[in-house]
């Protein structure tokens, strides 16, 4: 499949955009084969992790494994996630580590993998790097997300020494999401407010400016579907291993 970027796209119109308000949603960003063909892949194709954080250590469990835990097990597991969450950064979704992935070699023909390639492609790089300003945008690193109840990732601003973060990316890829389900993308201001809510939506394109403060909201017990995502940031300097962690 060759992926494409939608042809209405202005880079000009949205740099204007990105400078003033530091971050830029842009709906209908590839086209609609691209955008159900990866949806699909989300859906039916992907192998999936549970990621936490415990105690500044990065967890990945195999979500097949997390099902043959024991209901107590299981349960003392999450209390320890929400425990952390209380105190300090944390998070708890599942991911597919696109880039960890690919750098070892693994999956290289999975389509995820494909759309990876287009991202780091001078089509994605040179429309990213004129929709930002930043012309020292050297590449992207990539990991598939998918909240479902219980999911979170706690407020943070992206920064992380030595991994040259310019600015991150969420390529959407939900369908019919409700707002009282939660998970959206919260940009804070300095108080703490949420100064803009994004909606997990279907085929948009998000861009957040690095540093700036953010969470993705509680996903509420009675959510009725799945929140899908690309995401990742996009990097200056040279590409390293297993980066898109943290």
């Amino acid at each position: 499949m060759q992926f494409r970027l939608a042809a209405s796209l202005d880079p000009v119109a949205v740099r204007e955009r990105f400078s003033a308000d530091g971050y830029v949603h842009l709906p209908d960003i590839l086209s609609m084969e691209n955008a159900a063909r990866i949806y699909e892949c989300l859906m039916e194709e992907t192998e999936w992790n549970l990621v936490f954080n415990d105690r500044s250590r990065h967890i990945d469990m195999p979500v097949e494994q997390l099902r043959t835990l024991p209901r107590d097990k299981a349960d003392q597991l999450q209390q320890a996630i929400f425990a952390q969450a209380s105190q300090g950064f944390q998070y708890c979704y599942h991911n597919y580590p696109i880039y960890d992935a690919h750098v070892a070699g693994r999956n290289r023909e999975h389509l995820l993998h494909r759309f990876y390639e287009f991202l780091n492609g001078e089509v994605f790089l040179g429309f990213a790097r004129a929709a930002t300003g930043l012309d020292d945008i050297a590449f992207a690193d990539a990991q598939a997300t998918r909240y479902m109840s219980g999911h979170f990732l706690t407020t943070h601003d992206d920064t992380s020494e030595g991994k040259n973060r310019r600015a991150a990316y969420v390529f959407n890829f939900t369908r019919n999401w409700s707002a009282d389900w939660g998970g959206y993308l919260q940009l804070l201001d300095e108080a703490g407010h949420v100064r803009r809510g994004l909606k997990p939506s279907f085929n948009a394109l998000n861009i957040v400016a690095v540093p700036q403060s953010h969470n993705v909201g509680f996903v509420a017990p009675f959510a009725g579907g799945m929140r899908l995502s690309i995401t990742g940031w996009l990097r200056s300097g040279e590409p390293s291993e297993y980066s898109c962690r943290g």
